[in-house]
């Protein structure tokens, strides 16, 4: 079992892990017309932008699992807008109801622009297979990237979740995150010191 940096040869695994929990943390096959359609608006984009960073979770036989993310959340969104959305939508028409949410975010220019941004710059994404589950995977992948950001000097790290999602919603506080100021649930923050670079 080991974190690696992800490369561009797991573009592929990044795609199907994003599939495969993206809905509410199970399984989103068949939710919508094109099945990469969910990885390039929430995953693949992470081994291609600005500040961004992707490690996966590799037990010996490729990806099962990965965090991926970006220090720098308003540059990222921007560079999503103008360079990598256009070079990929052509590749995703809408033809399901759940194509229609996942494009409409997609096309949204302030998407990832919340309050958090400001105290919290960076933001990252997680997803773990079911095989990679229960052995301290999701922690290590946390702890990695925090790592990361705080080499980068990046004062706070935010996230999202899916409020369906309870597994997520009991996991964020048990790797140093707190429920956002003002949120219902479904965003957290977690500061970052330099000491843990």
């Amino acid at each position: 079992m080991t974190i690696r940096p992800a490369t561009d040869a797991d573009r592929d695994a990044i795609a199907r892990i994003c599939l495969l929990t993206g809905n509410a943390g199970g399984d989103a096959t068949g939710m919508y017309g094109d099945e990469t359609a969910l990885a390039d608006v929430y995953a693949t984009p992470y081994l291609d932008g600005p500040g961004s960073f992707a490690l996966v979770w590799d037990q010996g036989e490729g990806a099962i699992g990965y965090c991926v993310g970006t220090s720098d959340t308003a540059a990222f969104q921007a560079w999503f807008t103008r360079t990598w959305w256009p070079s990929v939508a052509h590749a995703h028409p809408l033809r399901t109801e759940a194509d229609e949410t996942l494009l409409r975010a997609a096309t949204n220019a302030e998407r990832m622009m919340t309050p958090l941004v400001e105290d919290y710059p960076a933001h990252l994404h997680i997803d773990l297979l079911p095989q990679a589950q229960g052995k301290g995977a999701g922690r290590q992948l946390i702890e990695a990237a925090v790592a990361i950001l705080a080499d980068r000097g990046v004062p706070g790290v935010h996230l999202g979740i899916d409020p369906a999602n309870v597994g997520a919603a009991a996991f964020y506080p048990r790797v140093g995150f707190q429920v956002a100021p003002g949120s219902p649930g479904d965003a957290f923050v977690r500061a970052i010191s330099p000491a843990e670079a």
